[in-house]
């Protein structure tokens, strides 16, 4: 296993990728900046991801993965993915140098962005040094738990306070490069709420469908943005609608998302509609079908004629002599045709558990 896999757990889970506790120690006092909500104005509020414009989180990791020893790329990628998968909600408050921030994956913090360089020590004994202040309009986070690690964030709003970007970066010897990965985040309420712990970006969705009411959030900034973010709530509820079906032993309703080929299935290729029912009753006859899916990331092409779909996948499947459970990254291929969007491609990337 390569040391980055152990240090970038410890560096991730210290820091805000988890939001999981305050960095609290003494520390050596480098520039102070008195206010930097003020010169970062606008950054209070709630803001959620706009993942049409943010990068594309697996497809990072996987050039960063093959970059390492092919036996260790499998894990390599998993502890990548899991910690750096971003939250669907941020909020954050800042009032003079104190700053609380918070997200739909973990509790609020509470920390100073002094400019002070401090020393914690993680729990497995090693020190990380970290630094939170104002550069150039934007509030960073730096650490670093040795001479060849390091790992930053940077918080900087756009468009009047409208939008957040929240750029992190690793480095470290065993990379090539730096994975640097860019979240864009839209602005949908201007004060900070604490009750997002939790909550989910397919929540957010719900409600909205639910009340019939207009989203808050800042409007992206082209046609195409908004076509493809129209498209990708569309995928979505196409998502939810096949688990469902799948969970159910519906096999007519699970048949109607695919095109009548699929260029890949699983193992196999230009795998005929027949053959992908064949496999659904199949897997049909199982006692208890339970399949959950975590927030996928969608990449569209083909001028939004296609779309790449991947996400977590948990299973827990009851046959009449053996329970199988597990875990992977799942992509789905889809295509727009006239009748909505359809399968093409059906096929696990990574195998987590």
């Amino acid at each position: 296993m390569l040391r980055i896999n152990s240090r970038v757990v410890i560096i991730l889970t210290i820091l805000f990728v988890c939001f999981c506790r305050t960095l609290d120690a003494q520390g050596t006092r480098a520039t102070t900046t008195q206010n930097v909500c003020s010169a970062a104005s606008g950054l209070s509020g709630v803001y959620r991801i706009d993942a049409a414009s943010s990068d594309k989180l697996y497809s990072v990791i996987e050039e960063a993965s093959s970059n390492v020893p092919y036996a260790e790329q499998q894990q390599f990628f998993m502890d990548l993915a899991v910690r750096l998968t971003p939250p669907d909600l941020l909020a954050i408050e800042c009032r003079g140098s104190r700053v609380t921030l918070g997200s739909s994956r973990a509790p609020r913090v509470t920390f100073q962005a002094d400019g002070v360089t401090r020393n914690a020590r993680a729990a497995g004994g090693q020190v990380v040094r970290s630094r939170i202040g104002l550069e150039r309009n934007s509030l960073v986070f730096n650490s670093s738990g040795g001479s060849n690690d390091n790992l930053s964030f940077t918080f900087t709003p756009l468009e009047n306070g409208q939008r957040l970007r929240v750029t992190r970066r690793i480095a470290a010897k065993e990379l090539v490069e730096p994975v640097v990965i860019q979240t864009v985040y839209n602005k949908i309420a201007d004060v900070a709420r604490w009750d997002i712990y939790g909550e989910s970006q397919a929540d957010r969705l719900v409600a909205k469908q639910n009340s019939g009411s207009a989203s808050p959030s800042a409007a992206p900034s082209s046609r195409s943005s908004r076509i493809e973010s129209d498209e990708a709530v569309t995928i979505r509820q196409a998502l939810g609608q096949w688990i469902e079906a799948t969970n159910r032993r519906n096999i007519e309703k699970q048949m109607s998302f695919y095109m009548p080929e699929l260029k890949s299935f699983y193992l196999a290729r230009n795998a005929s509609r027949n053959l992908v029912r064949v496999e659904k009753i199949r897997f049909a006859t199982a006692k208890s079908i339970d399949i959950r899916a975590e927030e996928p990331e969608i990449i569209f092409q083909d001028g939004g004629r296609t779309a790449i779909m991947r996400f977590r996948k948990k299973y827990n499947v009851e046959d009449k002599s053996r329970i199988r459970r597990g875990e992977v990254i799942q992509e789905l291929r889809w295509q727009r045709t006239n009748g909505g969007w359809r399968i093409f491609s059906e096929r696990d990337i990574k195998v987590i558990s």
